[in-house]
């Protein structure tokens, strides 16, 4: 429960596609994958929109996906994820991706997971909002599975460097920063 693991790998490797097995939106086609029948997951996606109802404001969204909680309540918790003021009742259609990745992160909050699969969550985020989520994830109590090229965050909160190559999984025998040397030298060589 304590793991900080960064998948990494050549696009294609399978980084996502493990992570899709982990919290059984795949099926293995040989072996099997038993997870405690009490682990909460949170899956946060390259495709996180998809999630989302962008006709709904991020205040409705909530209110409506998890009735009993006063709206002043869900106000005070959207803010705390940086949406806050009028963007909580505007339309998600035109909040910018960063503020719905936002809107993502805090559903998953809410959740309270004992799990974090973590699939590209930077994509839309500024540096500022990068460095947020790194302390988050490292106050966060529970484990967390990252598969992410920015290689600062993955610095800041890896503990295992998994490598997906090659159709299989292994643990890399070095940090983030010896991995990002080899791909240089690979490059190089290609």
């Amino acid at each position: 429960m304590d793991s900080r693991v960064a998948l990494v790998g050549p696009n294609g490797a399978g980084k996502t596609t493990l992570l899709k097995l982990m919290c059984g939106d795949l099926v293995p086609t040989a072996g099997m994958v038993r997870p405690h029948n009490q682990l909460r997951f949170a899956r946060f996606t390259q495709h996180f929109v998809d999630a989302l109802d962008l006709n709904e404001s991020p205040l409705s969204y909530f209110m409506k996906k998890y009735p009993g909680m006063h709206d002043e309540k869900w106000a005070s918790f959207l803010g705390r994820f940086g949406i806050s003021g009028s963007v909580q009742l505007q339309k998600m259609e035109h909040l910018s991706d960063g503020q719905k990745s936002r809107v993502v992160f805090a559903e998953i909050a809410y959740k309270e997971p004992h799990l974090l699969l973590l699939d590209e969550p930077t994509n839309h985020l500024d540096i500022e909002t990068i460095d947020s989520l790194a302390n988050a994830i490292n106050d966060y109590e529970g484990g967390v599975v990252l598969v992410s090229h920015d290689m600062r965050l993955i610095d800041r909160v890896a503990k295992e460097i998994w490598l997906c190559a090659d159709k299989k999984v292994t643990l890399y025998k070095g940090d983030i920063s010896t991995y990002k040397t080899e791909l240089k030298k690979q490059m190089k060589l290609e």
